[in-house]
Formats: C-alpha cells, structure tokens, sequence
C-alpha cells in the first residue's frame, strides 16, 4: 500500500476560501485508518450517508475560522462551514478536540506537479459505528468486506475501552436490516409526499411521489427516468466538486422534476416517527408551495421560510445548502434544467436512510470514477448490486 507525508496534503473546499496546510492533520502519513460514522447527526449535517472525521493536532487558524460559519449542532459539538460555498470544514468537541472532514484533504498543486507520488486511497475503513441509525443499514453492507480486511460494524458509538471488547453487531445480523426495512415500508400513494430536512430543520422539503406513466405531463429528461414508474433515480457521485462542496468523499443524489419539490416549511406538517419522518397522503387540493432553483433563486421572494443558501460554482452551476447548519442540500445546472438533484442524506423515510421504497438505485453507478480520492470505496460499490438489492 502506498502511503505520503500528511506534509504533502493540504485541506480545502470548493470555493478555495480554505486552505491549511496537510501537517495540522494528527496522523504523520495518509492513508488514514479511520472509522464512518453513520448517525442521524452526520447524515442531516451533511447530506451524505456517512461522514470520516480525522483528528486535527490543534485548532484551526483564527484567520481560517473566520471565514467560516459556525454551528452549534448541540453542548457538545460545534460545526464549521464554507460562508460561501457551504463546504462542511472542521468540527470541534466540548472536550476541546478538533477534528476536519475527510472529503476536504486533497494532495496539494505543488506536489502534484512534482511527480510526489499519491495514494489511491485518503481513507482506509477502519469500522463503522451508529450504524442502527440508519435503520435499513445504509451503505454499510457494500463496505463490509475491503480487499481482504473485514469491517467491524458497531450498533451505535464503538466500545473501546479494552481492546477484546468485539463489535456489538454481527455482519449477519446488519445484513438483515435492509431486509426487515423493506418488509415494513407501507404501501405507495401517489398523493404521498417524502419529508427531506436538514439538521437544524431550517430547510424542510416535500417530494411528491411522481407517477412517471401517468397522464400529467412529465418535465424530466428521459435519460434519468426510472424503470419503477413511481420511484426517483438515485446514485453516488465521487466528483471533486461534490466532495468539496460537502466534504464527504463519495454523494448520494436523487433525480427528480423541480415540480415535484415543495416548500415543507409552509406546508401541512407531515406526521412524526421517532427522528423520521414521512409525509402520509395529502389531498390533491391542498394548495403547495414549489420551492424555486436555478436562476429563479434571485429572486428575493422566492423560496420564503426556507434558510436555503446558494452558490454558484459556475455560470451555470447552482449549489443550495442550509445557511444555518450547512447540510448540503441540492445541485442543479442549466444544462439539464428539468431536473434536480436532492442529497439523500437527508431523507427521512421511516423505512431507513436509502428510502428504498421511494428512490430507485441505480447500484454501482458512479459518476466521475476518475476523480475518486477513495478507490476502495468506489470499487466496493461498483461490485455492491448483490448485497443491496433486496
């Protein structure tokens, strides 16, 4: 396994706002051997299915800090975001302890032009941990099994106290929660509607279950259109612009209509179950409000009640977070203008964090595979349809 000098890293974003140097990172040498934490928290502060978190030595420089919004996720955590371009950046804990996201630590243009030699992969998978807070399993069954190593997979935070303490949570028993989650979903509506929130809830969102062989027009480009006629395609994406604008190395993105997505914040409340959500049946009647991208987002009044922030990365590249918790929340460009994508990390299907009875998976497919800073991961995935179908 190659391995580089942290010295040859630096962490950054997407706007280029940030930038610190790679030796402030703890470990001397990458890869990390780090664990995917898979809570709530991390989902619906991100938008991802999974967050690394390396440690820091110290803190942050003041003049990075103040670049960055903060984020009081709860007394004991503390998050730190791109003002710009929303980028999740640094965490720090009540303890004092100071940590980055892994998505953000790329090897630097100097190195690169040296010929310094870069591993394939930023993060090696030590465990994963909070992993029933995903309810179905998330994406931990594809990430298992990693050239050889088998993952220990932990219920919630992991016990390490002695080092024979063994994981609370056996692959077999994991691999039956995607299993059990399917079994329990209800049934489809077509008057149903999805519940998408951020962590701090300042961006609510409802999307309708779209009915794509319907008589109603369907504004939707027929590349993205799901073989399910009542699902909406869903896949990863592992392009340096998605990793920098949430600091997760590999994004889950559904594609839906722009029509099918209304503003939650004003809109009937959907019925709560435990942290998740879903919105039952509302009657065709009721009077929705369609939240508003793309170039419409100028437009002062437009998306009211929602704390949506917007960055346009391109002349045609509009990038939506929460302006409050960061949580990334969608993509959209001019070029496919029909469509949008909605980060699937915050979903709130009561059936689990893949909501497999809305989203059609489109496994193994990633976008920009060539971009990817975590090659295990990708390819694990790109082998996963076995042990994600159910």
């Amino acid at each position: 396994m190659t391995s580089t000098a942290a010295s040859e890293a630096h962490l950054t974003c997407l706007c280029g706002a940030i930038s610190v140097p790679g030796p402030l990172l703890e470990a001397t040498e990458i890869p990390l051997q780090l664990e995917i934490c898979h809570c709530n928290f991390c989902r619906h502060t991100t938008g991802s299915l999974g967050m690394v978190s390396p440690p820091l030595r110290s803190t942050p420089p003041q003049e990075t800090l103040a670049k960055l919004t903060e984020y009081k996720a709860s007394e004991k955590t503390t998050l730190y975001f791109c003002q710009k371009c929303g980028c999740h950046c640094f965490i720090s804990t009540f303890q004092k302890n100071w940590f980055c996201t892994g998505g953000i630590i790329e090897q630097t243009p100097s190195s690169k032009a040296n010929g310094v030699l870069w591993p394939e992969d930023i993060i090696k998978v030590s465990r994963h941990d909070f992993v029933l807070d995903t309810i179905d399993g998330g994406i931990v069954p594809f990430l298992l099994n990693l050239n050889g190593r088998s993952i220990p997979t932990w219920s919630a935070a992991a016990d390490l106290s002695t080092p024979d303490t063994k994981p609370d949570l056996p692959h077999e028993d994991l691999l039956q929660l995607p299993i059990m989650s399917s079994r329990n979903s209800r049934s489809r509506d077509e008057n149903s509607y999805l519940s998408v929130k951020c962590h701090c809830g300042g961006v609510s969102l409802l999307i309708e279950r779209r009915n794509y062989t319907s008589s109603s027009p369907v504004e939707f480009s027929t590349r993205s259109l799901p073989t399910d006629p009542t699902k909406h395609l869903t896949y990863l994406c592992a392009c340096r612009s998605c990793r920098l604008a949430t600091g997760v190395s590999l994004t889950a993105w559904t594609l839906v209509p722009p029509s099918s997505v209304f503003n939650g914040n004003l809109s009937p409340a959907p019925p709560k179950t435990n942290t998740h959500e879903l919105s039952s049946s509302i009657p065709p009647s009721t009077n929705l409000l369609p939240v508003v991208f793309g170039y419409d987002t100028s437009n002062l009044e437009s998306n009211l009640g929602l704390t949506l922030k917007h960055n346009w990365s391109s002349a045609d590249t509009c990038r939506s977070f929460c302006r409050v918790c960061g949580a990334t929340v969608s993509y959209w460009c001019a070029k496919r203008p029909l469509e949008v994508d909605l980060a699937v990390g915050l979903f709130r299907a009561e059936e689990g964090s893949l909501a497999r009875s809305w989203m059609e998976w489109r496994w193994g497919r990633c976008s920009f595979e060539e971009e990817c800073v975590d090659k295990e991961m990708v390819e694990a995935w790109r082998g996963c349809k076995d042990v994600m179908e159910v």
